[in-house]
């Protein structure tokens, strides 16, 4: 053992009961500067209660002492009696909150090209709705759809509506609905007329080679 466990081991039966911190402190101090194992009994005994008390009463006032300029040096940014100087770190924080900070004409600027923008992507959507109810309308004409049927039906943006309209109005067929016949276009009635014509001219052709023949 150390002459300083062997000083404690000594106060410890000495004065028994007394809280081991106390008797710590002063066993560390008297067995400063001892070499000789010897004097261990002599420095026990040479400690009385009186001593003992005094220690923990110093001790405590010291606590005391310490925690109020603690107390005080923290409340007044004090350290040692001095001003604390503050981190380079937090100053290096305050300017760049400063340069995040965007001035108020800056920030009606930014809002007001935000409002812009939705007002603009709403106008778009409109649009680009206005046009896909347009071809919806013209495929299910195409098809003999009426336009009640249309009324409240989604249709999928990646339909593709000839496919869509023809199953469709195939399975009004099929439920019995008569539609009814849709004009013919332009183009349905030049096509009509030349194949017409067609027929004409093969029927002439036909005539004049049998009375060849005859």
């Amino acid at each position: 053992m150390t002459i300083f466990e062997q000083i404690l081991a000594g106060l410890q039966q000495k004065f028994s009961g007394v809280d081991t911190a106390t008797l710590t402190r002063i066993a560390t101090k008297k067995a400063e500067g001892v070499m000789d194992e010897t004097k261990v009994n002599s420095i026990v005994e040479g400690i009385s209660f009186q001593d003992v008390m005094q220690n923990y009463g110093d001790f405590r006032a010291g606590q005391a002492q310490t925690s109020a300029v603690s107390n005080y040096e923290r409340k007044h940014g004090l350290k040692d009696g001095k001003p604390v100087k503050e981190p380079e770190e937090k100053k290096e924080e305050k300017k760049d909150e400063k340069k995040d900070e965007v001035p108020s004409w800056a920030q009606a600027l930014i809002d007001s090209n935000k409002t812009l923008s939705e007002k603009l992507s709403a106008y778009e959507s409109e649009k680009a709705q206005a046009q896909r109810n347009s071809q919806i309308s013209a495929v299910a004409k195409k098809y003999g759809i009426p336009e009640f049927m249309l009324k409240d039906r989604n249709i999928p943006e990646n339909t593709d509506l000839d496919t869509y309209f023809k199953d469709m109005k195939q399975d009004m067929s099929n439920s019995g609905f008569q539609f009814a016949k849709a004009p013919e276009t332009a183009e349905q009635k030049q096509d009509k007329e030349a194949s017409e014509f067609a027929k004409m001219i093969e029927a002439d052709t036909k005539q004049i080679v049998e009375q060849q023949n005859k």
